[in-house]
């Protein structure tokens, strides 16, 4: 239920910035986008699901694990210039986890799941700054890096896979220079390699907002 609620405020702020955006570029003036140092601090939605099948056990008892929707915070450093960017993203998702076994007493207690992201993604702004003076840039981006999963499930642990993302996104710059900025990021990860406390293969969406500062 968060997860679509999530998505719907999402939705709706994206639509927003695209309606409002060209009148506030033609009020607040042109902004150029030169080489620019940013932070963003970013929060939002990370979904859920399988997590874990295996056997456990001395009767062999079938365990599934999945991860419910997860909420998301973290922050992302990089720099942009008109056409090209680069950013550092570490942040941290937080879920419960729902287990399915049988007998359920033959399982640990913990059922809580922290997953910790470390990637660096490339971005790209192909309108440049010819939108709404230079305050509207969406981006495509991609890049990669490590997911680290930490649970109090025993059955899980911690183990560390690789992530590979891709996404897309909108920045609005705000105020008469554009020093602080709105966004949007909608990204894709396929994670892999986390050992045999996780599934091999692991795919995620990750939905969040935030807010920048350049300088």
């Amino acid at each position: 239920m968060a997860g679509k609620t999530a998505l719907k405020i999402s939705v709706v702020v994206l639509m927003v910035l695209f309606i409002a955006g060209p009148a506030f570029g033609q009020f607040a003036g042109e902004v150029e986008t030169p080489t620019d140092w940013q932070v963003s601090f970013v929060s939002g939605y990370f979904s859920g699901g399988g997590l874990l099948s295996t056997r456990v056990g001395p009767q062999n008892e079938l365990v599934k694990v999945e991860a419910h929707s997860a909420w998301l915070a973290g922050l992302r450093f990089g720099a942009d210039q008109e056409y090209l960017g680069w950013e550092i993203t570490a942040a941290g998702a937080f879920a419960d986890l729902h287990v399915k076994a049988a007998p359920q007493d033959s399982l640990s207690s913990g059922r809580d799941l922290n997953v910790f992201l470390g990637d660096l993604n490339a971005l790209l702004f192909p309108a440049g700054n010819s939108l709404a003076n230079g305050r509207l840039r969406p981006f495509i981006t991609a890049g990669g890096g490590v997911a680290h999963f930490d649970s109090n499930f025993d059955e899980i642990g911690a183990e560390t896979a690789f992530d590979v993302n891709a996404g897309a996104g909108l920045k609005v710059l705000l105020g008469e220079t554009g020093k602080y900025h709105l966004r949007l990021d909608w990204r894709w990860h396929y994670m892999t390699g986390g050992g045999k406390g996780i599934q091999e293969n692991l795919y995620r969406q990750e939905l969040t907002l935030g807010l920048g500062i350049r300088f």
